[in-house]
């Protein structure tokens, strides 16, 4: 599903723009008043032809956060900013060497690429069975929380489960899902795509 204001790819059933933040109305079908997505030519509801049907267009959705973006939990949101993607719940990793990582979330706003540790990266722990296990006397202590401004950024790489920024450095963020969108949007906000 695209955009109708701005033309970004939008996750079916979305109901904002992550592009430009615009409220997504539904058609609904004239006859029953069913919920048509683009490219049907028959209603869900009651099976009548909806090609060439005029449709309405449900009231718009409630207004979209106070970030004027997704629904984040990203707190140093800096006026004017907007929150576009953030990784979600499941940690991912910034990858500053070959020996050492550091798990957390990344968030990209119109503005910069926010990396922040997660609450349970810890210095010291424990490694059973594919897992690290964080002392909870070192839980927390692991500040890593770094921004770049979209405009330093100059390339962005997408891999398998990772992608790679070049900015004033180079940086990897790996365990990640959906890259080549991550890619896309980024340069999308810095005005390359």
């Amino acid at each position: 599903m695209f955009c109708p204001n701005c033309g970004a790819n939008v996750q079916d059933g979305a109901m904002f723009c992550a592009g430009c933040g615009k409220p997504l109305g539904q058609a609904v079908c004239s006859n029953c008043g069913a919920q048509i997505k683009p490219g049907v030519n028959f209603c869900p509801g009651c099976g009548k032809s909806v090609k060439g049907q005029e449709q309405s267009v449900s009231a718009p959705m409630p207004p979209p956060p106070p970030t004027g973006g997704i629904a984040s939990d990203m707190k140093d949101v800096q006026p004017g900013e907007v929150v576009l993607m953030d990784t979600g719940h499941f940690p991912i990793s910034y990858v500053k060497n070959m020996m050492t990582s550091t798990n957390g979330k990344l968030y990209l706003t119109n503005q910069r690429l926010v990396f922040k540790a997660g609450k349970l990266q810890g210095i010291g722990g424990v490694a059973t069975g594919g897992l690290f296990i964080p002392n909870p006397k070192d839980a927390g202590k692991s500040k890593e929380h770094f921004a770049i401004l979209l405009s330093q950024i100059t390339s962005v790489e997408s891999g398998w489960a990772n992608i790679t920024v070049q900015a004033d450095q180079k940086y990897k963020f790996g365990g990640m899902t959906k890259t080549r969108e991550w890619a896309e949007a980024i340069n999308r906000a810095r005005g390359q795509g």
